[in-house]
């Protein structure tokens, strides 16, 4: 079922934003690793919010080439040979973009979990010391109540 004549410009034209959006996320990506490894999570909240924005706006393009991927293969077919290497090329750079953006996002979630369990453990550890101290403080003001003896002597 095709969609009609495609207009290799506004295909060339919409996978070329696509890949633009993706390139801006990809940027994106690299700066929220500097902000997780850097301990920065007021910046990190802006760079997420900042790639949401991005990931709407790559939801939005894919309504837009919905019609041409209805019936991807005629249209693919139909196109000039010069568009269609473009369209290609371009087609690779995004798919590239995408499964680095991903592998990233997954080596980052992992980075998360990680500072998170040291954290934690870092908690476990200073409240435990909290605990043994308050108890050394309790054990220290039983023990010098107790005594009224001078050993000064």
């Amino acid at each position: 079922m095709s969609t009609g004549p495609v207009e290799p410009h506004g295909m060339i034209a919409l996978l070329t934003q696509q890949r633009d959006l993706y390139l801006k996320l990809r940027r994106l990506s690299d700066k929220q690793r500097s902000m997780i490894s850097g301990d920065r999570p007021a910046l990190l909240l802006e760079i997420l919010h900042e790639r949401h924005s991005l990931v709407a706006a790559l939801a939005r393009l894919n309504e837009s080439l919905s019609p041409f991927r209805r019936d991807w293969d005629a249209n693919y077919a139909a196109l000039p040979e010069e568009q269609r290497a473009q369209a290609s090329a371009l087609l690779r750079e995004i798919n590239g973009l995408l499964a680095s953006i991903l592998r990233t996002d997954q080596e980052d979630e992992a980075l998360l979990a990680a500072r998170k369990q040291a954290i934690a453990v870092d908690l476990a550890a200073t409240t435990g010391g909290r605990v043994a101290n308050a108890a050394y403080g309790r054990q220290a003001g039983r023990l010098s109540g107790a005594s009224g003896a001078d050993v000064t002597g």
